[in-house]
């Protein structure tokens, strides 16, 4: 029996965990649980935990401390004990990954959590905004022996004529459209974009009346609803992992309101709009059409 304890156990907690850990990172399950730069941790972790149970395997650990009668441990001394204490290293996270959700968080989750429609509420900008892409744009010269020189050339030399290559070359760049568009032209946007746009009067200028493709999970609205035809639009935010996830949702207005699930996913293509309502300005998305969709990649907004 206790050989069994020394080798057996230990090898079997390891390579548990090993196995759960690497099958959520290569099956992407991890995604709903830990934003990007937690999930190699993760990956590692579970890489040194499989190496750790082929060492315990052919290694076998030297328990004669805990088989002695002056050890301390009198908890693990016994076979009862070692049992236990295998039992809270397995049962919490086999439980975990048996019964976690496969499709993200459901509609009572998403209740039972503050959401928010107000972006001032996150205090951070987004991350992973499928619109916002750096743009370099160009800046003037400070070196003064970059200007050109205005002093006429010799009599005895011909002036030189400018290159057509050479005023390309120091000609600024056409401006650059930043935001993301389908073939159609419609704006790719994302909640915390426009959610951002109704608070910022610069960036509301890309957005506002112009045609939007918007993903996300319907939910109804139950405020400021009298006509009945708008519903939310909802992302999951994450800052670190599936814990401190917060819904994000920004309002849809449609003539036909969808009758899908609560937390389908659904496309939506419209004209983004950016009313005042009780005195506070927010963003509401004019349905052209709503249509069931697969869910994104990164179900997670962060």
């Amino acid at each position: 029996m206790n050989v069994a304890f020394r080798r057996w156990l230990p090898c079997a907690t390891l390579a548990t965990w090993s196995a759960i850990l690497l099958t959520f990172c290569a099956s992407g399950r991890m995604r709903a649980f830990l934003t990007p730069e937690f999930r190699v941790g993760a990956l590692i972790a579970g890489i040194a935990m499989g190496v750790m149970a082929l060492v315990f395997l052919l290694f076998p650990a030297d328990a004669n401390c805990c088989s002695a009668a002056e050890c301390g441990h009198t908890f693990s001394r016994g076979a009862a004990g070692k049992i236990i204490t295998f039992l809270i290293l397995l049962i919490p996270i086999t439980t975990a990954a048996m019964f976690s959700p496969r499709e993200g968080f459901s509609g009572d989750a998403v209740k039972n959590r503050l959401m928010v429609t107000d972006v001032s509420q996150l205090g951070s900008a987004p991350r992973n905004s499928a619109s916002f892409k750096p743009v370099e744009m160009p800046l003037p010269s400070k070196n003064p022996n970059d200007t050109p020189s205005t002093q006429p050339a010799p009599a005895t030399q011909p002036a030189a004529q400018p290159q057509p290559q050479a005023q390309a070359a120091n000609q600024p760049p056409p401006a650059q459209d930043y935001l993301q568009r389908t073939p159609d032209g419609h704006i790719v946007a994302e909640v915390l974009d426009l959610l951002y746009a109704a608070q910022d009067n610069a960036l509301r200028k890309d957005f506002e009346n112009k045609p939007v493709e918007l993903i996300g999970q319907i939910m109804p609205d139950a405020t400021n609803n009298a006509s009945g035809k708008r519903f939310k639009a909802v992302r999951m935010f994450m800052t670190c992992c599936a814990a401190d996830a917060r819904p994000v949702a920004v309002l849809a207005e449609s003539e036909a309101k969808p009758g899908l699930p609560e937390m389908s996913w659904i496309k939506i293509t419209g004209t983004a709009t950016f009313p005042v309502e009780n005195g506070r300005r927010i963003a509401v998305l004019k349905a052209d059409k709503v249509e069931k969709c697969n869910p994104p990649e990164e179900t997670m907004l962060y």
